[in-house]
């Protein structure tokens, strides 16, 4: 093999390990942009059963939405219990936001859009908390509790950035990924 064929064969393979890391780079920093979700409690037997007796005559789940995820862009609640809807496979689930319509009127979900940091996860359903307004740099933090009365059945936390509105897409798998975060079945079962 000649000197300039094992110099171009070198060269070539230091330019794929660095387009390799570029590659790698960018993906990554797509990452930083979310949407992200973190299980914050989960109780120990899950909560598909919770969810089964809670609507278990195909009746609607109350949904409570507060805070604001965009500014001066209100989220239809339609649309968020359509997008939560479709992401929760296990069963059919319907959303109201009207309690009255609820099956159950003891069992609801609480979406909080942008809620302060302090906000007490464990004691949410005993003292349901609010989202807050709209950021300036264009984060949206979600925080999603689903209640049996006033007993925690799960809790998410998520975020994401570079969201232009409700109907991003990556504003709908956020809420996609928390849905399925937050209705699972107990560990085992998985």
């Amino acid at each position: 093999m000649t000197e300039s064929l094992r110099l171009s064969k070198r060269r070539h393979a230091k330019l794929s390990g660095l387009v390799a890391i570029l590659a790698l780079t960018a993906a990554l920093a797509a990452c930083d942009e979310g949407p992200a979700t973190n299980t914050r409690f989960m109780h120990p037997s899950g909560s598909l059963d919770f969810l089964a007796a809670a609507t278990r005559n195909q009746g609607a789940l109350y949904l409570a939405v507060s805070g604001q995820a965009f500014p001066g862009q209100p989220i239809p609640q339609s649309d968020l219990a359509a997008t939560i809807g479709t992401a929760v496979q296990s069963r059919v689930l319907t959303l109201t936001t009207d309690a009255t319509a609820a099956e159950d009127p003891n069992a609801r979900l609480l979406l909080l859009f942008n809620a302060p940091a302090a906000t007490a996860v464990l004691s949410i359903c005993e003292d349901p908390a609010t989202g807050g307004p709209a950021r300036s740099d264009g984060r949206v933090e979600i925080l999603a509790a689903f209640c049996s009365g006033k007993r925690l059945v799960s809790a998410v936390n998520g975020w994401v950035e570079e969201a232009d509105g409700p109907a991003s897409p990556r504003f709908q798998q956020l809420i996609r990924q928390t849905a399925r975060d937050l209705f699972k079945p107990r560990a085992k079962d998985q």
